[in-house]
């Protein structure tokens, strides 16, 4: 069974489901950035949450089958609607919650128990730290996709600290295409 995983572009995220088998679709926000999913990234498909169709019918056309892998970096509408196109014994994986720019008070939305019990699927939180003990594995064998040009890498690359705030910012805002990446020079006078 070829399963389908659906994310927000996360290049490399549906790089390695494709890798792993898996049809990747891409979420993301910009007609540019479906084109680097499909055309650069090798994605089977991708939608546009921004864009004027609705989020529900989207998925459901780019993920007929429905979802059974969920890698979440934004949480809020975005991950609301794919909890309507998970299959059975899915499994979200939540790295992030870019979607949600204020914690206090929480926000309310969907309430997905009744999602999860009925799919039996399984969500958990995903901390790079964790998986400490295999960074040397995970470098090599993303270095090995690389190199073999089976991953893609991408980044924007800007000089400077004073210039970080405005990264952050241009993450929320989707101005990236790649990973957003500071260069921290020492000071020379130091």
């Amino acid at each position: 069974m070829v399963s389908t995983a659906a994310g927000a572009v996360g290049s490399c995220v549906g790089q390695i489901a494709r890798i792993g088998g898996c049809r990747a679709v891409g979420i993301t926000g910009a007609a540019e950035k479906i084109a680097l999913c499909r055309d650069a990234f090798g994605y089977d498909d991708a939608i546009d949450y921004k864009g004027s169709g609705d989020r529900a019918t989207d998925l459901r056309a780019a993920c007929p089958d429905g979802i059974d892998v969920y890698f979440d970096n934004t949480g809020g509408a975005i991950s609301d609607a794919v909890m309507g196109q998970i299959n059975i014994g899915a499994r979200i994986v939540v790295c992030g919650t870019a979607a949600t720019a204020n914690w206090e008070p929480p926000p309310v939305g969907p309430r997905i128990k009744r999602t999860i019990l009925v799919k039996r699927a399984r969500m958990q939180g995903f901390l790079i730290f964790d998986y400490a003990d295999r960074f040397e594995d995970a470098t090599n064998r993303l270095a090995k996709w690389i190199d073999d040009g089976r991953l893609v890498y991408r980044a924007d690359m800007i000089e400077g600290i004073e210039n970080a705030p405005a990264v952050l910012a241009g993450l929320y805002e989707g101005r990236n295409t790649g990973k957003a990446l500071v260069r921290i020079r020492p000071d020379p006078t130091l």
